[in-house]
This record gives C-alpha cells, sequence and structure tokens, in this order.
C-alpha cells in the first residue's frame, strides 16, 4: 500500500505530538508514527514551565490542559539536614510572562493531552502500534518518506519532509549517519509515587533534598500526590527496587526525615530512569530533522527535557510552514531551525550538567563543601537573590522569545 502526506512524524510521545499540535492550524497533512499502542507509563517530566505555557496557548492546546487535574508549582527549593533551605527558586516575582508558575501534570496525562489535541484535526493523522522500518530517498539522495511495518503489514508513504521524533536511541538519526556522542552519568534515578505530605503544603515548589548519599526529589501532584526522584549510584537502582515497602520507607526517611509522615505509597509504576546527556552534532541531514530526545538528552535535574522538545516543535513548525509554502527551502529552513535551537538547547544542557552534581557528588568531602558554599551566599547581600533569579529565568525560558525572534525575524512576521 503506497500513501502521500506532506510531513511525517516518527515518533508519537511528547516531541512528535507537540510537533503535530504545532503543525495544526497550517493545514498540512501530517501522519504521526508511533510503535507504541499506548502512551508510555515512564515519566519524562511533569512540568510545563512558563515559556511553554506561552507556546500551549498560542497553539490553542492549553485550554485542554487546563481541564485536566493539575497544580501550580512555584518553582524549586534546596533543601539540606543541617543547613536546611539553601535556595529557593521562586517564579512567583517573574513579570516577563503571564504564567509565573509550573503547570504540573503526570506526564502521561501531557502526552495523552497533546495526542488528543491533534488527533481531533480531519488533516493530522495518528498511527499507533506501527513501526518505520527504513526511511525513502529521492534521486538527489535526500529523504522522501519511509516505510512503514504495521503487524505484517508494510506501507510505503512518501512525503516531502520527515522528522524523527522517535527518542535518545533514535533509528532515524543513525540512518541519517548524525553523530551523537553520549554521556552516561554515574548515577541514575528511582522514580516513585506518595502521598503527599501534610507539611508539604502552601506556595508549592518542587523541593530538592540534598544528602551525601544523592538527592531526593518531591514533585507535587495533583489529588495530594507526589512523584519522588531517588538519586543512587548506577548499579544501585535494582537494589531499592527489591527493598520491602518499609524498608523503602526507612531509606526514604534517613534523607529526607519529613518523610517519616508516609505510612502508604504506590509502587505502581516505579522504575529506573537512568541519566545521559546527549547532544546530536546536526539537526537535521538529506532534508529530514531531529526533534527532542532525539536531537538532545538532558539530566533531570532540572525537570528540561520535555519543555525543550514542544520548544524545538514551535519554531521547527514555523520554519517548515514556511518551506511548505513555497517561502524558504527546505534546506535553508531547517539550517535556520538548527541555528535557532541548538545554542538555546546546549546551555539547558550544561546548566542540568552543572546541577547533576549538586544532586549526586561521591566525594563526601566534596558534597559538604557545596553544601557549605551555597549555605554561605546567605551572608553576601543580594548574592543568593541574583543566583536564584538567574537560575529562574533560565527555568522559565521565557528570554528565549526575544532572542528567537530577532534571529527569524527576516524569515517569519508576527512570531
Amino acid at each position: 500500500m503506497d500513501l502521500e502526506t506532506d510531513i511525517i512524524i516518527v515518533g508519537g510521545a511528547v516531541a512528535g505530538a507537540a510537533l503535530a499540535c504545532a503543525l495544526a492550524k497550517y493545514n498540512f497533512k501530517v501522519l504521526v508514527v508511533d510503535r507504541r499502542k499506548d502512551p508510555g507509563s515512564m515519566n519524562r517530566g511533569d512540568g510545563l514551565q512558563p515559556r511553554t505555557l506561552e507556546i500551549l496557548e498560542q497553539w490553542g492546546v492549553l485550554q485542554q490542559f487546563q481541564q485536566i487535574p493539575h497544580i501550580k508549582s512555584y518553582g524549586i527549593e534546596l533543601h539540606h539536614g543541617v543547613f536546611k533551605e539553601l535556595m529557593k527558586i521562586d517564579l512567583k516575582p517573574l513579570s516577563s510572562s503571564k504564567y509565573n508558575y509550573i503547570m504540573n501534570i503526570p506526564h502521561r496525562e501531557i502526552e495523552q493531552g497533546l495526542l488528543d489535541w491533534a488527533n481531533s484535526y480531519e488533516h493530522i493523522q495518528i498511527m499507533r502500534g506501527s513501526s518505520v522500518e527504513r526511511m525513502l530517498y529521492n534521486d538527489q539522495g535526500n529523504v522522501s518518506g519511509v516505510v512503514i511495518k504495521t503487524g505484517k503489514e508494510l506501507t510505503t508513504c512518501h512525503a516531502k519532509i520527515v522528522v524523527a521524533a522517535d527518542g535518545g536511541q533514535s533509528l532515524l538519526r543513525k540512518e541519517l549517519s548524525i553523530k551523537a556522542d553520549r554521556m552516561v552519568y554515574n548515577h541514575e534515578l528511582v522514580v516513585l509515587h506518595m502521598p503527599r505530605p501534610a507539611s508539604f503544603q502552601g506556595d508549592l515548589r518542587t523541593q530538592v533534598h540534598l544528602h551525601r548519599d544523592g538527592a531526593v526529589v518531591l514533585i507535587p501532584l495533583p489529588d495530594q500526590q507526589m512523584r519522588i526522584t531517588v538519586v543512587v549510584p548506577s548499579g544501585k537502582a535494582s537494589e531499592w527496587r527489591k527493598y520491602s515497602d518499609n524498608e523503602l520507607l526507612q531509606q526514604l526517611a534517613r534523607r529526607v526525615p519529613m518523610l517519616k509522615e508516609i505510612s502508604i505509597f504506590h509502587r505502581e509504576g516505579e522504575h529506573v530512569y537512568k541519566m545521559v546527556r546527549m547532544h546530536a552534532d546536526q539537526y537535521y541531514a538529506k532534508q529530514a530533522a531531529l526533534i527532542g530526545d532525539a536531537a538532545h538528552l538532558t539530566h533531570a535535574s532540572s525537570g528540561q527535557g520535555m519543555n525543550m522538545a514542544i520548544q524545538d516543535a514551535d519554531v521547527l513548525s514555523k520554519l517548515l510552514a514556511k518551506s511548505l509554502h513555497g517561502q524558504l527551502a527546505i534546506d535553508e529552513a531547517l539550517a535556520l531551525y538548527e541555528q535557532v535551537r541548538k545554542p538555546i538547547n546546549e546551555d539547558i544542557l550544561s546548566r542540568s550538567n552543572f546541577m547533576s552534581s549538586v544532586v549526586f557528588t561521591p566525594n563526601k568531602l566534596l558534597h559538604a563543601g557545596k553544601m557549605f558554599g551555597m549555605f554561605s551566599t546567605r551572608f553576601l547581600p543580594g548574592l543568593r537573590h541574583k543566583i536564584s533569579s538567574k537560575i529562574a529565568l533560565g527555568i522559565a525560558g521565557v528570554n528565549q522569545e526575544e532572542t528567537i525572534r530577532l534571529q527569524l525575524s527576516s524569515v517569519i512576521e508576527h512570531m
């Protein structure tokens, strides 16, 4: 069977689903191919940050998310057993965006919400339970489509543009021969779920409890729940998953005393999240593009990965629209996409890499020195506020818009 479409998006997780949403208003024929039959249960971020909320509002998607149970998180707090609150990264004073908070929704609901919204458009087709076997090429050696396998049936689909949103192990990226060196961190995350403690109330923020054995991150979720991320040395996550409920609670309370309040928790959806840093050398080749995890993987410490994917989709969709309308050559469009997004993403990767050494420092003396260093900022007038405000702006991402607008002003009006 043969098909024709304008754009093929390979991968239907957040990156692919977000790009479909971004393209919906242009009335192009879009095909999303996802090998999974349902959204995944693995956590890949729960927080939609201010710049992302602005983008979702522009697409028309935000109103749907506002109907999904969610909570507002106003930033991040860093805590330590001895030094207490080390730093508060506060989004509430943010004045450069109408959103001064992070909208926390369970990751699966974010992915499903994007897919549902995209699927409501007749010109967007979503094929679930199908895999891309290989790419097709034209006489010039550029990508011209894909071969899709559904069960035993093969479908040849031709398109003007193919976008790889197939994750960190992207098969399409490898077929395009785009280099992407991976750095595996010396720690991994055990992800759990618990009722939110009674003491975890008021203006909610993600709490990072720093400990010499590894941080514990508490992410508030709707319905008085929270996601718990425990940082453990690489190879030790399997030991944590073997603990009985009581043993696990004891281990958690040793690092975060407030968790002694918890008597029950949910082990459904418990999983291990390996930490990897990766940035593709290029974001496109042979007139095919990379987006989201196919282009970059970041440490989870700043919760930016999902937001990076949605922000990629915003820029790429505008440039693809210009190309498909005949106003910009496809190579020029993809080069501009890389030019705009790659430096922004590299900055986020670097910031997250720095934070990785804060949440896990194997050397105990070095860990103690870092904790005291953060604590001592309170004795230098204005320094702690200056540092936390800069981090808050980076997390919010609102400073991206003007930079992107200036870079694309000669090509795209009224971004």
